[in-house]
């Protein structure tokens, strides 16, 4: 149904990563355009109430990505035959379509929740006075000095994602979500109403425009003297941010670049052996997976430079460094989107090639990865823009060589300077949506995998 604004959510993925924060402020801030300026408002967005609409915004990019793998593989013949029986719409979406998706909701649950209880960013820029325990922990082991502590109040965060690991593996490994079989259907056939339809293409819409609106501020803080200040126009900023970015751009782009195939590939790897494969100690190893998606990323950062700062492996200071941190930090949500894909594959066709002689690798690169071609697509996009947009892990990582572009954005909005930190946001926008472009052409979708819609 919501086809059309695939392409649009995409979008909003990769501008909620680098931006969101920063558009904010810029409208509801302190000196926000609309509170301010046009509203003459007291009322700003630092606290609970701002912190909670970031991440809303802010998480839900990463349910989309999950969810639209699954509900692309579901075979629709068995929604098309209860349709043909006399099934009513909602008697479809509630019997089949919804449970048959209950993976990869499932998934998109675990990954917003860990997401939201280790996010640092949002809550450093926008929790005002109200505390979480990742700022509470990073002060502590960087204001206090108190590694101790700040390790302890870290150890607090993997109780809840644990139990929500654990949790969701119970539900989901109750039932059987096989869809994906020998003959897939395709076609997909559209189940909801028109009136449906049309109520909720027009709530998309409306998110659409408010979205946009949101974002059109980045745009236009590139061509303001100074945001909240002085809004005479000006291309001066783009000169200067260019010129003092320039550096840093390159550097994020460069290590962006070598991380997203590492971590897409390993990603499905690692999906495959949790989901084909049985082997001791499976179930700790996928909460080993886990949970660097749940621990702060400071103290990620804290930990690579107290465990690779001496001899025999030193890597601070250089590019590995990095891209290890990249790589590992975000392999979650590949092996959780590569997880629900991969239960609804029906294990007979791996085995029917195997019987004619091929090897695993074979099996692995012409049949299950071009069946899990959205889950390896999102394992990549999400890869690339976390790692042009990570804050946390990385400002204990980057050295004079090797910069961060986030760092210098953060630099100029702390130093009130929005409309420099507009145009490197804008740019980091531009060079996201370039790759995302490349990955749909070089990661092509099989002819035979190919759905049309139907009414």
């Amino acid at each position: 149904m919501l086809s059309g604004g695939d392409t649009f959510f995409k979008i909003y993925f990769s501008l909620q990563e680098c931006s969101l924060t920063l558009s904010i402020i810029l409208l509801f801030g302190s000196n926000g355009l609309i509170t301010k300026q046009l509203l003459k408002m007291n009322w700003d967005i630092y606290g609970l109430d701002g912190l909670v609409i970031a991440q809303t915004m802010g998480m839900f990019p990463i349910a989309y990505l999950t969810m639209v793998g699954v509900l692309e593989s579901i075979d629709s013949t068995l929604e098309e035959a209860a349709m043909n029986l006399g099934a009513s719409r909602w008697k479809i979406f509630s019997t089949i379509t919804l449970p048959l998706s209950l993976p990869g909701l499932l998934s998109s649950w675990l990954l917003v929740f860990t997401n939201s209880v280790a996010d640092f960013a949002n809550p450093l820029m926008l929790g005002g006075k109200f505390n979480v325990l990742s700022v509470t922990a990073y002060l502590e082991v960087t204001g206090m000095n108190r590694l101790d502590r700040g390790a302890a109040l870290s150890l607090l965060l993997l109780l809840p994602t644990l139990t929500a690991f654990y949790l969701q593996r119970y539900v989901v490994n109750r039932k059987s979500y096989v869809t994906v079989t020998g003959k897939p259907s395709g076609r997909i056939v559209e189940i909801v109403s028109p009136k449906t339809k049309i109520f909720l293409t027009t709530l998309v819409y409306i998110i659409v425009f408010f979205l946009i609106g949101l974002y059109s501020t980045i745009f236009m803080g590139c061509f303001v003297k100074n945001w909240g200040i002085d809004y005479t126009f000006t291309t001066a900023n783009i000169k200067e941010a260019l010129q003092r970015g320039k550096d840093a751009l390159v550097d994020t782009t460069i290590l962006a670049s070598v991380a997203m195939p590492i971590a897409g590939i390993f990603s499905m790897i690692v999906a495959f052996l949790f989901v084909r494969k049985k082997f001791p100690g499976k179930k700790i190893l996928q909460g080993l997976v886990l949970l660097p998606f749940s621990i702060p990323g400071t103290l990620i950062g804290i930990s690579y430079v107290i465990a690779f700062n001496k001899p025999p492996i030193i890597l601070v200071g250089t590019a590995a460094i990095i891209v290890i941190n990249y790589v590992i930090r975000e392999l979650p949500v590949g092996v959780e989107g590569g997880v629900a894909t991969l239960k609804q594959i029906d294990p007979s066709i791996e085995e029917a090639a195997q019987n004619l002689g091929a090897n695993p690798q074979t099996v692995f690169s012409t049949i299950i990865l071009p069946l899990i071609r959205p889950a390896f697509i999102s394992s990549l996009s999400y890869t690339f823009v976390r790692s042009m947009t990570a804050v946390s892990a990385v400002v204990f990582l980057i050295s004079a060589k090797w910069y961060h572009i986030t760092m210098q954005i953060y630099n100029f909005s702390e130093n009130l300077r929005f409309g420099l930190a507009s145009v490197l946001s804008s740019v980091l926008i531009i060079i996201i949506l370039t790759v995302f472009g490349l990955l749909r052409i070089l990661v092509k979708k099989s002819e035979y995998l190919e759905k049309t819609i139907v009414q």
